[in-house]
This record gives C-alpha cells, sequence and structure tokens, in this order.
C-alpha cells in the first residue's frame, strides 16, 4: 500500500513537472511571436519614413535609370565656334534662329520627369542630319532611349519643313521677271556663267531597305551599293535651296526623276520661266538656264556638260566653267 502511493506521488510529480515545462515553452513561443511583431512593425514605419523623405524633394519618375542631359550642356557651355559648327554643320547664331522659329514645336510638359529642352531636341535632331549617326550611337552618347531619339528627330525634321519650308525655300523660288533676271545677275557676278539662274543636282539619302521583297531590294539598291532614296535640289548663286523633291527610289536615273517632277511639267508646260532670251548670234537666242551634270538631259533651258571622249579646247573650257558654276549645288 505504501508502494502504490509514493508511486502515484512520484507520477503526480512528473505530471506537473510536464506541465511547467510546457508553460515555459509556451511563454518563451509567445514572447518570441511579441517580439516579431513588434520588430515588423519598426520596420514598416521605418520603410515608410525613409520612402517619406526620399519623395518630398524628388520628382517621381517611371524610369529605371535617371537621363543624362551633360551631352547638351557640354556642348554649348565648352565647344567653340569651330568645333560647334562641325559637330552640327551651322554656327551658333543659325542654331538660335531655327530654335526660334520651332521652339514652339518642341516644348514637352509632363508631370512624372523633367521633360527634354527644345534646345536640346533640337540639337538631337541637327546632329542627326549632320552626322548621320545610327539612333542607339546617339541614344548612348545624349543618356536617351534609342525610341526618344528616333521620335524627336522626326519631330525637329517635320517642326523643320512645317515651319520654315515657306520663308527657306519656297520664298526664293523666283515667280516673276524680275525675279529671274536678279538671279541671272548674280549668277553671272557671282560665277561668271552668262544666263544662268540655277543648277540642279541629286543627293542620295541612305535609308534601310523598305519592305516588299526583291523589288524594293533592287528598286532602292543604288550604284553606290545602299539603299537610299534621292532628294533633287535646285541651288542659286547664294547656295539658297529654292526647291526641292525627295522620296524617288534611290535605283532611280536623275534624268527619269527630273521628268517626274512638277518642276519639269512647269517649266516645259506651264511657262514657269518667262520668255526672256539673250541674243547671242542673229539666229541663236539662249533661254534661262539651268545647270546639270551629264546625267540630265539636254534642253533648251538645261545646260549639261560635253562627254565626248575627245574634247576640243573650246569645249574643255565650257566643261570647266560650267562645272565651277555648278559647284553651288555640291556646297549644300
Amino acid at each position: 500500500m505504501a508502494d502504490k502511493l509514493k508511486r502515484q506521488a512520484l507520477l503526480l510529480y512528473v505530471f506537473k513537472g510536464r506541465q511547467r515545462e510546457q508553460l515555459l515553452i509556451n511563454s518563451i513561443i509567445l514572447y518570441a511571436i511579441n517580439k516579431w511583431n513588434m520588430l515588423h512593425h519598426l520596420c514598416l514605419v521605418a520603410f515608410f519614413l525613409i520612402l517619406a523623405l526620399e519623395t518630398r524633394n524628388s520628382v517621381r519618375s517611371c524610369r529605371r535609370l535617371e537621363r543624362n542631359f551633360g551631352w547638351f550642356n557640354l556642348v554649348w557651355a565648352n565647344y567653340s565656334d569651330k568645333r560647334f559648327k562641325k559637330t552640327f554643320r551651322m554656327s551658333r547664331e543659325t542654331f538660335r534662329f531655327i530654335l526660334g522659329q520651332i521652339e514652339h514645336r518642341l516644348v514637352r510638359k509632363t508631370i512624372t520627369e523633367e521633360p527634354i529642352s527644345p534646345a536640346c531636341r533640337l540639337a538631337i535632331g541637327l546632329y542627326r542630319f549632320s552626322r548621320g549617326d545610327y539612333f542607339y550611337t546617339i541614344a548612348e552618347m545624349t543618356g536617351l532611349g534609342v525610341s526618344t531619339v528616333c521620335t524627336i528627330v522626326n519631330e525637329v525634321a517635320v517642326a523643320i519643313v512645317n515651319n520654315m519650308w515657306e520663308q527657306s525655300v519656297n520664298r526664293y523660288m523666283p515667280k516673276c521677271e524680275e525675279d529671274f533676271k536678279s538671279k541671272i545677275l548674280d549668277m553671272d557676278e557671282l560665277w561668271q556663267f552668262p544666263f544662268c539662274w540655277s543648277a540642279i543636282d541629286g543627293c542620295h539619302i541612305p535609308i534601310r531597305c523598305p519592305p516588299g521583297g526583291v523589288e524594293a531590294r533592287k528598286e532602292y539598291h543604288n550604284f553606290k551599293n545602299f539603299y537610299s532614296v534621292v532628294a533633287m535640289a535646285l541651288v542659286d548663286s547664294h547656295y539658297r535651296f529654292i526647291w526641292v523633291s525627295c522620296g524617288f527610289p534611290g535605283n532611280s536615273h536623275d534624268s527619269i526623276i527630273l521628268q517626274s517632277t512638277q518642276l519639269w511639267k512647269d517649266i516645259t508646260e506651264n511657262d514657269l520661266v518667262p520668255t526672256i532670251g539673250q541674243e547671242v548670234s542673229k539666229s541663236v537666242i539662249i533661254q534661262p538656264l539651268i545647270l546639270g551634270d551629264s546625267a540630265f538631259p539636254l534642253c533648251p533651258w538645261m545646260m549639261k556638260p560635253y562627254t565626248d571622249a575627245t574634247l576640243t579646247v573650246q569645249e574643255r573650257y565650257i566643261n570647266y566653267r560650267l562645272s565651277r558654276a555648278r559647284m553651288i549645288t555640291e556646297g549644300r
């Protein structure tokens, strides 16, 4: 009987010990949970405080990387006038003039980030036009995206054409007899070629091969071994564009391009050039002339050089004078 009581007392003692142990474990777990919850709340509070401090004086941006506007600031502040003109193929005064004409078309207002200034947009567009670098190269140089640079170049081109075409090109195209006489006099005084009012030439503008398969590759692949469209222009004695046509495929001949333009139709059918002629002999009357290279057709109103293999002294002299006057197109 005594042994049984002792055994029951021992079991009761062990049971109570296990209860105390379980209570201790539960207390430790509860303490750890409370401590973790407190630490979690403190971390959240600290995170929101840091976020509030960072966003108080900064502009919200959707970009992973910050834009770098240092390129244009460096060019404008540190480039000499000679280097600036070599980079953009125009002086600072001309840059300011163009910016004044199209600035209202290049202004952008954004909420999430600082917009690109109109001057920087114009500089990117002119750099592309003058240097012909890849969009990726310009993007790496300016710290912008490739698509952003492409969009800026297109916007600058459209703004220049829409806002400056009339005053920079059309205004110099002669409209009446007095205008033609003035052009002829300038060409004679500056380039010593008589009774000529302008010169014409074409230029290949490189492009990517447009869609269209074999036909497009053949049509736009020029003799210089790249894909292009042709820009053809009339230039006066002061190196000013007075007429431009652009968009013909690079494989097109200059003669075919000219005969497909409205200029050809205006001269041959609509009497664009007035009937003022210079009599050089009793039976020869020279009309106002346009100078072109050997690719253009020979017309009463267009002069081209002699192309024979063997030329006389007089013919070589005429070719020299014509080429000298026609260099106004090469200067553009």
